[in-house]
């Protein structure tokens, strides 16, 4: 097992995604890069399929269509 250190967040990522999507819709892909953008560090290399399932698990966000999500 390689000694890798999880990257600390100041907030969760549901918390990063809801704030994120504070008023707008976006798919998976566009979501996952700007939680990015906005500072949430990661290394995972299926982060896309985490971002994924947060989305659908979260009572902070709301599922609008077909892979398109808002915060609530």
């Amino acid at each position: 097992m390689s000694g890798g250190r999880r990257p600390r967040n100041e907030n969760s990522l549901e918390v990063s995604l809801a704030k994120t999507l504070q008023g707008k819709t976006m798919g998976v892909s566009e979501v996952a890069t700007a939680v990015q953008k906005a500072g949430y560090k990661t290394t995972s290399p299926n982060f896309r399929t985490i971002v994924n399932q947060t989305l659908i698990k979260s009572p902070l966000i709301k599922k609008i269509g077909r892979g398109q999500y808002t915060a609530k």
